[in-house]
C-alpha cells in the first residue's frame, strides 16, 4: 500500500528485507534499474511507468514491473531491485550485484544507505548504456516517431510530480494514520510513547457524520465497533475510542464502499476532521492539508 510514498518503507510491506537478502551470494555482476513511460499503453487520463533492472553485461531483463501508482517512488525501486535479486526474470541464479548503476535522481537517497549495508555498491549518473537501450528498442518497437535521441532525453528528466485528487490525499491521511497508530509502541526513537493503543480521545461528532461512518464504511460490518459507536450515538455522548479504535475509523472513512466520488470527498472531510482532533488531543503533528 505505501509504495506510492515519497518517504523510504521497509518491513512487511515492501519486499526489501535486508535479511532476505542479506544472504544471498555477493557477485561480480552489476545492475542497472530505473523507470520509463510507456508512450503506447498510455493515455492522457492514465500513463504507464515500467520499472526495469538489466543485468549490464549481458542486457538480461532481471525484473520489470508497472507503477501501479505514479510517479516512480524509492519504494518503487526498493521492491524492484529486491525482486531483481530475489526472482530475476530471467531464470538465473539469486544473487546479490556488486554494483547498482541508478539515474542520479534525488527520490533514491534514502535507499543508498541500506544497498551500501548490503555490500553493494552505488553508481549515478545521467546514462545508463544497457538500460537505455534496451527501452529504446522497447519503444521504437510500437513508436517509430520517436528518435533514439529523443528518447534518452526523455529518460533524463526528472518524474513528473504526482497529481492531488481525492485519492492521493485519503493515501496522505491513511500513512499518518498508520503513523500514529505506531506512535502508540515503544521505538528505538522514542522509547517510551506519550500515548498507548488504550489511550481513549472523546470526539463530538455531528449525528449526520456518524451515520456516514456506519452505513457508508467497513465500520458497518464490524460486531464490536458498529454496536458501540450505535450505543454512543443513542446517548449523544462524545464518542469516546482509544488510539487503536479511532486509527480503523480512519482507515474505513479513507477506502468507503462505493465508488461515487462526491461520497469519497465528502467521507474524507468526516477522516480529516477527527485526525485533527487526534493529533491535538494525543499532542502529535496534525495531518498536513495538501495545497492545490
Amino acid at each position: 500500500m505505501w509504495e506510492w510514498s515519497d518517504n523510504l518503507k521497509l518491513g512487511k510491506s515492501s519486499a526489501f528485507v535486508k535479511k532476505d537478502l542479506r544472504p544471498l551470494p555477493l557477485t561480480e555482476a552489476e545492475f542497472e534499474a530505473d523507470f520509463f513511460l510507456d508512450p503506447e499503453s498510455s493515455s492522457k487520463s492514465q500513463e504507464r511507468w515500467m520499472g526495469m533492472v538489466i543485468e549490464r553485461e549481458f542486457g538480461g531483463v532481471l525484473a520489470m514491473e508497472d507503477v501501479r501508482l505514479p510517479p516512480p517512488t524509492v519504494n518503487y525501486l526498493a521492491n524492484l531491485l529486491a525482486h531483481a535479486m530475489l526472482r530475476p526474470l530471467n531464470a538465473g541464479d539469486r544473487k546479490r550485484p556488486s554494483t547498482i548503476h541508478l539515474r542520479d535522481r534525488p527520490q533514491w537517497q534514502e535507499l543508498l544507505p541500506h544497498l551500501r549495508q548490503l555490500g553493494i555498491n552505488v553508481f549515478l549518473g545521467d546514462d545508463l548504456p544497457k538500460w537505455d537501450e534496451t527501452v529504446v528498442e522497447w519503444i521504437q518497437k510500437t513508436k517509430q516517431l520517436y528518435s533514439a535521441q529523443e528518447i534518452r532525453a526523455v529518460l533524463r528528466k526528472p518524474f513528473p510530480p504526482r497529481e492531488r485528487s481525492w485519492f492521493t490525499d485519503a493515501m496522505d491521511l491513511m500513512e499518518w494514520s498508520d503513523a500514529m497508530f505506531k506512535g502508540a509502541y515503544p521505538s528505538r526513537k522514542v522509547p517510551v510513547p506519550s500515548y498507548d493503543p488504550t489511550t481513549t480521545v472523546p470526539i463530538h461528532l455531528a449525528a449526520e457524520e456518524l451515520e456516514a461512518i456506519l452505513t457508508k464504511t467497513d465500520i458497518a460490518k464490524t460486531k464490536k465497533l458498529r454496536p458501540r459507536l450505535e450505543a454512543m450515538a443513542a446517548e449523544e455522548k462524545a464518542i469516546d475510542l482509544d488510539v487503536s479504535d479511532w486509527s480503523t475509523v480512519l482507515l474505513a472513512l479513507c477506502g468507503p464502499r462505493g465508488k461515487e466520488v462526491r461520497v469519497h470527498k465528502h467521507l474524507l472531510g468526516i477522516a480529516r476532521g477527527i485526525a485533527n482532533h487526534l493529533a491535538e488531543a494525543l499532542g502529535i503533528d496534525a495531518q498536513p492539508i495538501p495545497v492545490k
